[in-house]
């Protein structure tokens, strides 16, 4: 690994509009998403969350800041760092993914550590909607399914099911007013934690959800 690079944000929507920005910024790979305890319940949002990315130190650093900037100007943004020549032993760790499959992306493999691969970048839009409480969330993904032509491609449930981030796809413009719904029904019931609509969704993003996509082994 010729560069780390970490950026640590609070919430699960916000880690992977960081990811997508920092992939569209500069050469890199995003090679996992991780996650923590806040250490106080005052907080943006209940979840710590980590994208790690390798590449050039260059790239990595231009490709940290452009996530950077977006984090802070949701303030959600709580650390970052980059590391040129990473030791073998941290390069493995940087590698630990902690991103739920569920039923959904069965192609996703436990680490992208020694993993040569190729990915298409999505004909889609993705919408992301992290909400307080799995009634609240179902609510939301009930919504968002009747509103518009989207379909359901990730359910990210962390502590205990008491945070539920729903990732849908399908036309900007569906998704769009489909998580525009989804949020008013399930603000009733539950506190929105994140929202985004990522219109042109990063290959290297992509590849941890399951939308129908190619994921397959070769050299870059």
């Amino acid at each position: 690994m010729k560069a780390l690079g970490m950026i640590e944000v609070y919430s699960f929507t916000t880690a992977v509009c960081v990811a997508d920005i920092a992939a569209k910024a500069a050469d890199v790979k995003i090679i996992a998403f991780d996650r923590n305890r806040p250490l106080s319940p005052d907080v943006p949002a209940p979840l710590v969350m980590v994208v790690k990315m390798e590449g050039e130190v260059a790239a990595v650093r231009a490709a940290v800041e452009a996530g950077v900037e977006y984090a802070k100007s949701e303030n959600k943004y709580i650390v970052s760092h980059v590391i040129a020549r990473p030791d073998e032993q941290a390069s493995s760790m940087a590698y630990l993914m902690d991103i739920n499959k569920d039923k959904f992306n069965k192609k996703l493999p436990k680490s992208f550590f020694g993993v040569d691969y190729q990915v298409k970048n999505p004909n889609v839009a993705f919408g992301l909607l992290e909400i307080q409480g799995l009634v609240a969330s179902i609510e939301g993904l009930d919504s968002m399914l009747k509103t518009a032509d989207v379909s359901l491609i990730h359910t990210e449930k962390r502590l205990g099911g008491r945070l539920c981030t729903l990732i849908i796809k399908g036309a900007v413009s569906a998704v769009k007013e489909a998580v525009a719904v989804g949020e008013n029904k399930a603000s009733v019931l539950g506190k929105v934690y994140g929202r985004a609509v990522i219109a042109n969704p990063h290959g290297e993003i992509a590849k941890f959800f399951d939308y129908n996509g190619d994921i397959t082994e070769g050299k870059d």
